[in-house]
């Protein structure tokens, strides 16, 4: 098994809070946001007037040619103090869920990692919905024996 970089992120879609309050509620800084209402422009520079819902993302944990499995003793409590939060969301109509990158260095190589048992129950518990999603590069992205790019 080999090394690689991961993030694990918390996305929060609700239909009618801000992502301030949002993020107050979680006690969380926010990444990336979209509030309900927001004017967006689409592909071909329409304006969309009105954005359905609240998209919130806050970044739990980063870790850098390692293990995910290092991350879940400060995610799970991270989580656990904000159960109660959560709850509220959800039951408010917010979506929850838990994403998780996986960036291999190599080509043809693969990362294994474990789920932390109290997280998997915490997650069902919470209704946080799971995601994975894993990037490695292209044979052709990688660099030559010499170092240089393929380009």
């Amino acid at each position: 098994m080999y090394r690689y970089d991961y993030t694990i992120s918390l996305g929060v879609r609700h239909p009618s809070a801000a992502s301030a309050e949002v993020a107050s509620r979680l006690a969380l800084e926010r990444g990336f946001f979209r509030d309900v209402g927001t004017e967006l422009r689409d592909d071909d520079g329409t304006l969309i007037r009105v954005h359905p819902f609240t998209w919130v993302l806050f970044n739990l944990s980063r870790g850098k040619d390692g293990w995910l499995m290092d991350a879940w003793p400060t995610v799970i409590p991270l989580l656990q103090s904000r159960a109660e939060a959560i709850t509220a969301l959800v039951q408010a109509g917010a979506e929850v869920d838990m994403r998780i990158g996986l960036f291999g260095h190599q080509h043809g190589t693969w990362a294994g990692f474990d789920l932390d048992h109290a997280l998997v129950r915490l997650l069902a518990d919470l209704r946080i919905r799971f995601q994975l999603e894993t990037y490695f590069p292209d044979e052709s992205d990688l660099p030559t024996a010499d170092g240089t790019s393929p380009d």
